[in-house]
């Protein structure tokens, strides 16, 4: 059913049949859908089928009126703009009570129609894609704000996609208040489809308007995108098909998304990329990622490359139930540390077999943990992680930062080493793997760093004390 209401749409349609008698050439309109603040028309136009979005008279009227005319004008300047990726603008004109706009006609399939159909081999050219449209409009100073997979379509070999709907796109450095924050206007299905791709700081109205507020949306609705085309099924499905609104604000806020299921290694580093974009907290996901994590094709997995390199070489409670609480807790912590820290251990061991030998000794606190790597020469390299865990309803999230350095001799180094830098995060139980492989390439790579610098010094000793991060 169409968002907006059958006599809205042919009010709408009437406006628009009057407006493109002014012009020259334009076809009668064919209607297509319609979404919760405008329907959307299919017309033939000299310079071939175009797309014309009309708006719903209401909008232009009253206090609304003010922000949907500024959402108007951020359109309006990328007229004529040059991102493939990005849906094309002609016109836009505010006219009899409404307002026109004249766009690229995309023949296209909706991707949250055909999800299932695309190959893996395709997801990271996809996802650049999509990136290269969020970030052309990030650096014309706009931030899109409903990337999801219904406004994307995509070409019939799934090689190629567009995002379209910038219905909501405003100015980063907009003032406050300088238009409304919602996305939907009051309807059951616009609600739940913009909820289920909103980060949750930007759903519950938790940080004000800011860049930092802004990328950090951006990286959520793109990972979320990765998501589904991973999983080939919608993010927070189950609550959607629920039809709950407080489930699926309930899922935004606190359901981390599982990647179980399947060949573990399938998509492998995809999984780990879109797990960091969907972590909860806005500072943390800012910290994990960047523009730069996007750079997919192409991209040596650092694992892999070691394990070549060297075969190349050679509520609330009483006392006690709470301390039972915390101590169960404190329990499922250390064993969980324990066995994911020996798992990373394992995959490294996969890849350095005898050529480099490793060694782990104990951690005394169970919120440190190293590795040693011990090349023929008389130096060693070490990797050291941090865990950080989480509290009240994050009590069973984890973040996990690494230091690493390499120096002559076999001493242990951990009085010298440099501060820790943030690599990922992890939930007792959900998405391990995931985080298990995203540790171990960042400790692979920083050991092939140590690596570099000794074969290119000239003096082992000279060595000293470097950072490998």
């Amino acid at each position: 059913m169409p968002a907006l209401d059958d006599k809205v749409i042919q009010d709408v349609t009437v406006r628009l049949q009057t407006y493109l008698a002014t012009k020259v050439g334009y076809s009668v309109p064919v209607y297509l859908t319609s979404g919760g603040s405008a329907a959307i028309f299919q017309v033939q136009s000299p310079a071939g089928p175009r797309a014309f979005k009309v708006f719903d008279p209401k909008f232009f009227a009253g206090e609304s009126g003010d922000a949907e005319r500024r959402r108007l004008e951020v359109q309006r300047r990328l007229i004529g703009h040059e991102c493939a990726s990005l849906v094309q603008t002609y016109q836009v004109e505010e006219a009899l009570g409404t307002a026109f706009m004249e766009m690229e006609f995309v023949p296209w399939v909706d991707l949250n129609k055909a999800l299932a159909q695309v190959p893996d081999t395709e997801v990271a050219t996809l996802i650049k894609q999509l990136v290269e449209a969020a970030r052309f409009l990030e650096d014309q100073g706009i931030v899109h704000r409903d990337i999801k997979p219904e406004n994307i379509k995509i070409a019939s070999d799934f090689k190629t996609l567009k995002l379209l709907d910038l219905g909501v796109a405003r100015d980063i450095e907009a003032p406050e208040g300088a238009d409304a924050a919602v996305t939907d206007h009051g309807k059951l299905r616009p609600f739940l489809a913009t909820a289920q791709y909103s980060s949750p700081e930007y759903l519950f109205r938790l940080d004000k308007p800011s860049d930092r507020l802004w990328k950090a949306l951006n990286f959520y609705q793109i990972g979320a995108v990765l998501h589904d085309l991973i999983m080939k099924v919608p993010l927070f499905n189950q609550e959607m098909e629920a039809g709950n609104r407080w489930l699926v604000s309930k899922a935004v806020l606190t359901k981390t998304p599982s990647f179980a299921g399947g060949e573990v290694n399938r998509l492998r580093d995809l999984k780990a990329l879109s797990a960091r974009c969907l972590v909860k907290d806005l500072d943390l996901r800012l910290q994990i990622v960047g523009w730069d994590d996007f750079l997919l094709e192409g991209a040596n997995d650092a694992l892999s490359a070691l394990r070549d390199r060297l075969t190349k070489c050679a509520v609330s409670v009483g006392p006690q139930a709470k301390a039972a609480a915390e101590a169960r807790l404190e329990f499922e912590r250390n064993s969980f540390a324990k066995s994911f820290m020996d798992r990373v251990r394992t995959e490294l061991i996969s890849a350095c077999g005898t050529s480099l030998p490793i060694t782990m000794p104990d951690s005394p606190d169970k919120l440190t943990y190293t590795y040693l790597f011990s090349p023929p020469e008389a130096v060693t390299i070490q990797c050291q992680v941090m865990v950080v865990w989480g509290t009240e309803l994050r009590a069973r999230d984890a973040q996990l930062s690494i230091s690493a350095v390499v120096c002559h001799g076999k001493d242990n180094v951990n009085a010298s080493m440099p501060d820790p830098l943030l690599t990922c995060t992890v939930s007792i139980g959900v998405n391990e793997e995931i985080a298990v492989g995203a540790l171990t390439r960042t400790i692979a790579k920083a050991v092939g760093t140590g690596l570099d610098i000794i074969e290119l010094v000239d003096n082992i000793e000279n060595i000293q004390i470097r950072s490998l991060i």
